[in-house]
C-alpha cells in the first residue's frame, strides 16, 4: 500500500511539473473592427478591379451630377471638367468616414504632386442641417472645400439609381468620375493606405 501511494504520490508530482513547464495559451486576439481589417489588408499590387465595387470602361458610365445639396463650406461652386473628381459619400456620425478623411487628403495632395489632376468633393448625407453644422463648426479640418449637404434623402435616392447603385449601401462611399465626366468606378467601404500605388497608376 505504502508502494502504491508513493508511485501515485510520484505520478502526480510528474503531472503538476509538466504542466508548469508548458507555456500559458495566448489570449485569442479581439477581433478587427471591419475598418482596421480592410486597413491592413495589404491590396497595393491589387488590380483596380478588385478595388472598384463597380468599374466602367472609359466613355461608359453615366455623367457624374451632383444631387440637389446645399454648401456646408464655401466656396462651392459646380463640379469642375476635364480633370479627375472624387466625391466622397460621408456623415458626422459615420466614424470609419472620419477616420478615413485624413487619407483622402493626402492622397488627393500626392496625386497632384504625381501629375494627377484631381478635385477631391465631400457630399455629407447627415438629415439635421443643424447637427452638421455644430459638427463642423468643432472639426474644421473635417471635409474642407468644397463639401455639400444632400437636400433630402429622397432626392439622394433618386440621383443614385442613375449610377446603379444602392442608395442605402454603407458609407463611407466613394465614386471616381474620369476627365471626360463620367463615373468610372465605384468603391464601398474604407479606404486602404495600400491602394494608393494602384489608384495612381490607373488615373493616370
Amino acid at each position: 500500500m505504502d508502494r502504491l501511494q508513493t508511485l501515485r504520490g510520484f505520478l502526480l508530482f510528474l503531472l503538476v511539473a509538466g504542466l508548469a513547464a508548458c507555456p500559458a495559451a495566448e489570449k485569442a486576439p479581439a477581433p478587427n473592427t471591419r475598418y482596421q481589417a480592410v486597413k491592413a489588408t495589404p491590396t497595393a499590387k491589387a488590380p483596380p478591379e478588385a478595388w472598384c465595387d463597380l468599374e466602367f470602361a472609359a466613355g461608359t458610365g453615366a455623367r457624374l451630377a451632383l444631387p440637389p445639396a446645399t454648401p456646408v463650406r464655401k466656396p462651392g461652386g459646380a463640379l469642375p471638367t476635364g480633370r479627375w473628381v472624387w466625391l466622397n459619400l460621408w456623415a458626422a456620425w459615420c466614424k470609419p468616414c472620419l477616420r478615413e478623411m485624413p487619407i483622402l487628403l493626402r492622397w488627393r495632395d500626392r496625386l497632384k504632386q504625381d501629375g494627377v489632376a484631381l478635385d477631391l468633393w465631400f457630399l455629407s448625407l447627415d438629415e439635421d442641417a443643424d447637427e452638421l453644422a455644430k459638427f463642423l463648426a468643432a472639426h474644421p479640418e473635417a471635409a474642407p472645400a468644397p463639401s455639400l449637404r444632400v437636400s433630402s434623402l429622397g432626392e439622394f435616392k433618386r440621383w443614385a439609381e442613375a449610377f446603379l447603385f444602392d442608395a442605402d449601401a454603407p458609407i463611407p462611399l466613394h465614386l471616381l468620375a474620369a476627365p471626360d465626366g463620367r463615373v468610372r468606378c465605384i468603391h464601398n467601404g474604407s479606404i486602404n493606405e495600400g491602394d494608393y500605388a494602384t489608384l495612381a497608376a490607373w488615373l493616370r
